[in-house]
């Protein structure tokens, strides 16, 4: 069983609140829960992010990997080695990869009317006269 440390949202509508919890990784995300680790909050200044140290370290010595957000949490609590920030692949909005989209296509089809515009034109067979 391949097991992953999630965050399971929780809270009202526009406040939330998330578990730091042990899932299946094959699993649906609203499906059981292995074992609650913590809780997270983002609307505190600052924000509150609370787990048992040994439970978690338990959990990744037995193969359980942490998402990406729960890693640079891990690491900010001093759980984990601290990540580079910097070094992680930036994320792009829908609205980016929309227009990186549309400007794939473009570029397409005008590399498809170029090529055709280069290939010779076939010419007619001109009939020979008698």
């Amino acid at each position: 069983m391949a097991a992953k440390i999630k965050l399971q949202r929780k809270g009202k509508k526009g406040h939330p609140i998330y578990r730091v919890v042990v899932q299946d990784e094959s699993a649906a995300s609203n499906s059981g829960v292995i074992e609650v680790l913590g809780q997270y909050n983002p609307q505190l200044e600052p924000s509150l992010f609370e787990v048992d140290k040994e439970k978690t370290l338990a959990w990744i010595s037995r193969g359980a990997k942490p998402t990406e957000k729960v890693r640079i949490l891990l690491g900010k609590a001093g759980i984990l080695p601290p990540l580079d920030l910097a070094s992680l692949p930036k994320k792009k909005s829908r609205k980016e990869l929309k227009a990186d989209d549309e400007a794939e296509t473009k570029a397409k089809e005008t590399q498809a009317a170029e090529a055709k515009a280069e290939e010779p034109k076939a010419e007619a067979p001109k009939e020979e006269q008698k």
